[in-house]
């Protein structure tokens, strides 16, 4: 077994999510990369949202969050 790797916790603020339907396949090969790794496989996660936040918004512009608290008045 390969010997974890300390990584440190994300930069700013987190958020914990619920994803209800993952291919198990798809949970598998990830938990496999983090082990073959040796990091946490949140880590995976993190940079697979990421890759992909990337990818969209090379292909469709810069994603606009929109303000906390604001309710329905700003869409």
């Amino acid at each position: 077994m390969a010997p974890r790797k300390k990584t440190a916790p994300p930069e700013g603020e987190t958020a914990q999510i619920n994803i209800k339907v993952v291919p198990a396949e798809v949970v598998e090969k990830l938990k496999t990369i983090a082990f073959m790794e040796g990091v946490d496989y949140q880590e995976v996660y993190i940079l697979a949202f990421t890759k992909l936040i990337d990818a969209y918004e090379a292909k469709n512009g810069k994603i606009k969050l929109k303000p906390k608290g604001s309710g329905l008045k700003d869409l």
